[in-house]
């Protein structure tokens, strides 16, 4: 694994208290960097001292993540040769030995399964590729109760549990023997496994590689780490910031189907370039490494004008109409220096009955810390330059709406961005950052970056998306959709195509514990497709005199 310098991981104090607590297990913690869009945390035990690298994310994957890594520690046996196995049973073999180190960590610790259940939500609703079967073996082993239908899933379950309840693969020969033989039932149904588009999940477990033998032969990691033979007496404070993009790549051109010309549309230089993947209906599996997306910002016009437009409206917004994130005085916190004696006493009492432990595990330093992570997507595609009765465009509408909305939702303790996007084909899906976390929606920096936003292409919702869910900037994510239409692209003729991504992406989104709603503006009629993807009362369709409004409901709601 290459060598690269270290970078600081935010709260690794904290985070390795709490992992010393569990099981006095004291992995360094570094912050992992990579242009991967869908990271998972890496577990390194080549070194004197155990090195977990962690994707930044908010609190409570990343605890999950740090939980979850540290019952590797605590219960995991000796690496293992990959020799004789084929990548599917490689890859059941990790399934299995997940499996097996949660539930002997739960065993002792009842209290970690309310930590790691919000990211197992599989069903049969997600398929019977062997993508989708793995996701739901996981959730069937994680949760015995749990009721999955497929005959392959219940003979795992029969293989993995005793009739008393009790652990069956308790040695690694029966783990290794149980994935070889699970594997060929794969291969006699006929299901092809994709190794190169495999991806770990749910989301806050390692890429397991710390599971096998280093092998020479195999390609180097593209992923940068720092050394695994440096040491510290911390649990990863110190920090040179490392990062590793890939290259950009050769975009193919498309006409301009908005305002202004093709060449003012695409001249901003990007921020950087990154690939998705995107969920093909017709084979029922993602497309690896499909989509490109741009970040940029909008080239900056004069923004006075809008400016002074919010502030007016702003002061026409009725009083009383959010209520303050978190609880004044409760004398708690998420994050701290000085650890909370009665919430210490609690957890240790709650991981050992089995109930929920409190989040909030320090002194509080400020009145109120209950703020979410907000991202509003606003849909720049050619369609939003229609006017409305004022004669204003669409955009203009749902760009202002969402300034006031994070100005007003910053204010109480929230933490938001804006992001805007279009595309061009799936070589060209444009994201354009108008306002990012500690910029202030009413600075004239922010507007003047608002008003240079225009209306272009179409509208690749599912690669937006998944380019969101894979940057959270802290806890309890929530993206808010603003919208006209339902997804569309030039270079796609069927109509389901990209609807069936964009359910895809929802739930991909969801399994990452991100929250995704959607604001459509038009008919009701409009939103068939979006109300498909979005689960039970997400999409809701307003007009654009209430869009404010519904979008301070839509951020605040549940």
């Amino acid at each position: 694994m290459p060598a690269s310098s270290e970078s600081a991981l935010a709260g690794s104090r904290p985070l390795g208290i709490y992992l010393d607590a569990l099981w006095s297990v004291r992995p360094r913690l570094t912050r992992l960097d990579s242009a991967d869009d869908r990271p998972r945390p890496i577990l390194s035990c080549a070194g004197a001292r155990p090195v977990l690298h962690l994707p930044p994310a908010g609190a409570l994957l990343t605890r999950a993540r740090a939980a979850h890594a540290a019952a590797h520690l605590a219960y995991g046996g000796e690496p293992q040769p990959r020799a004789r196995l084929k990548p599917v049973q490689r890859v059941l073999l990790e399934t299995l030995e997940d499996a097996r180190v949660e539930w002997r960590a739960m065993q002792e610790l009842p209290g970690l399964r309310t930590l790691w259940a919000p990211f197992h939500g599989a069903g049969p609703d997600d398929g019977n590729g062997v993508d989708a079967l793995l996701l739901r073996l996981a959730h069937a082993l994680f949760d015995p109760a749990h009721e999955d239908g497929h005959a392959w899933i219940a003979k795992v379950r029969r293989m993995f549990f005793s009739a008393d309840g009790r652990l069956a693969l308790d040695t690694p020969e029966r783990l290794r023997d149980a994935a070889s033989r699970l594997g060929n039932d794969l291969g006699q149904m006929r299901l092809n496994f994709n190794a190169a588009g495999w991806r770990v999940e749910p989301a806050y477990r390692d890429d397991n590689h710390h599971l096998w033998i280093a092998d020479d032969s195999l390609p180097p990691s593209a992923t940068p780490l720092e050394r695994e033979d440096a040491d510290s007496h911390g649990s990863g404070d110190d920090s040179n910031a490392v990062t590793a993009d890939r290259p950009p790549p050769q975009a193919t051109g498309g006409a301009d189907h908005g305002e202004g010309g093709a060449t003012a549309l695409w001249s901003e230089a990007p921020l950087r370039t990154l690939r998705y993947p995107e969920w093909d209906r017709l084979i029922g599996r993602l497309r690896p490494d499909w989509c490109t997306v741009i970040e940029s910002r909008p080239l900056n016009v004069d923004g006075e004008a809008l400016r002074m437009r919010l502030l007016s409206a702003l002061r026409r917004l009725p009083p009383g109409r959010l209520r303050a994130a978190g609880r004044p005085g409760s004398g708690r916190a998420r994050d701290g220096e000085v650890l909370h004696t009665d919430a210490l006493i609690e957890t240790g009492i709650a991981l050992r009955t089995g109930t929920r432990p409190p989040t909030r595990l320090y002194r509080a330093a400020r009145p109120d810390d209950g703020g979410r992570d907000l991202l509003l997507l606003i849909d720049a595609s050619a369609s939003t330059a229609q006017p409305c009765a004022d004669r204003r465009p669409l955009l203009e509408h749902l760009r202002d709406a969402a300034l006031l909305a994070t100005h007003e939702l910053e204010r109480i303790g929230h933490s938001a961005r804006v992001w805007a996007f279009a595309s061009d084909t799936r070589h060209r899906v444009r994201v354009q950052h108008l306002k990012d976390v500690r910029e202030d929606a009413l600075d004239a920096r922010v507007c003047a970056r608002a008003a240079g936003l225009r209306s272009h292409g179409s509208t690749r919702i599912g690669a937006a998306l998944r380019h969101a869910v894979a940057h959270p900037t802290g806890d309890r994510p929530l993206i808010l959709l603003l919208t006209d239409g339902e997804p569309h692209d030039i270079d796609v003729h069927d109509p389901r195509y990209l609807p069936e991504d964009l359910k895809q992406a929802v739930r991909e989104a969801r399994r990452r514990g991100t929250e995704v709603r959607c604001l459509h503006v038009g008919t009701a009629r409009q939103a068939f497709a979006l109300r498909h993807a979005f689960d039970p009362g997400r999409c809701v369709t307003t007009n654009p005199a209430h869009l404010v409004q519904q979008v301070l409901a839509g951020l605040q709601s549940g």
